[in-house]
């Protein structure tokens, strides 16, 4: 794999299309490992060979751009959209995304209130049996992922508190499907609150979250504004997927 890889960056970074020969003798690579390698990288398409013998790079190469080039897009198009909520509301917003069995913070940007919620981070996971985020991908997960996510949570529990807390957990999640959106109410003890919109990928899968943080006080009496402003975004984030996915 490491030679096909310095083959094919060879070939590349080359300023004039290179031969077989060429490219062992940069390599330090035997002239039959070469053609092995060759014959791979044409049949994938990754490598072109022609009737003069020099070699190029293949369409397949262009595939790989193409996707590369299209994560950067969605990334930056999320980003924006967590931007724009942050701008409606003026609360501070964050996108979380699935990612195995946890549910990872990756942007979050600051509200422009003088009071707003500190203590947050990009990379932040666990809680997602508490967490906005977290319950907003709960929601929609299968029986068995959910039951992965929540391993950790339910360990150590005797048989009748796990019981108890999924039970609680359950009506919960099926609260959230119904109508849309998530709530952590978690911190309202100590003044924090936060909504989470469920966005999805080109095949309705689940992606992640959207949503903001904000102190209490404001939720209890924006909270009709903040879940119309959190739906909103979270549906022009799965449009972006839906579209950018399948182009």
């Amino acid at each position: 794999m490491e030679r096909s890889l310095s083959f094919l960056e060879f070939v590349a970074s080359s300023d004039e299309p290179p031969t077989v020969q060429k490219v062992a003798d940069a390599l330090s690579l035997n002239i039959t490992t070469c053609y092995h390698l060759l014959r791979t990288l044409v049949a994938r398409g990754y490598i072109k060979r022609y009737d003069n013998l020099t070699l190029s790079l293949g369409e397949q190469v262009g595939v790989l751009f193409r996707s590369y080039q299209q994560k950067i897009d969605i990334d930056d198009s999320l980003k924006a959209l967590v931007d724009t909520l942050a701008s409606k509301t003026s609360e501070t917003a964050y996108l979380s995304v699935l990612d195995g069995k946890r549910v990872v913070l990756k942007v979050l940007v600051e509200g422009s209130q003088q009071l707003r919620v500190s203590g947050l981070f990009v990379g932040q996971s666990g809680n997602e049996h508490l967490r906005s985020s977290g319950k907003a991908v709960l929601a929609h997960l299968d029986d068995e992922a959910r039951a992965a996510m929540l391993a950790d949570v339910v360990e150590g529990l005797s048989a009748s508190e796990a019981e108890s807390l999924l039970d609680r957990l359950g009506y919960d999640l099926d609260q959230t499907r119904k109508r849309g959106w998530s709530m952590d109410e978690q911190g309202s003890d100590i003044g924090i609150s936060s909504i989470g919109g469920p966005i999805f990928d080109a095949r309705g899968r689940i992606y992640g979250a959207i949503g903001i943080v904000t102190p209490t006080t404001r939720m209890e009496r924006m909270q009709d504004h903040y879940v119309e402003c959190v739906r909103a975004v979270a549906a022009d984030a799965t449009a972006l997927l839906g579209t950018a996915l399948t182009a």
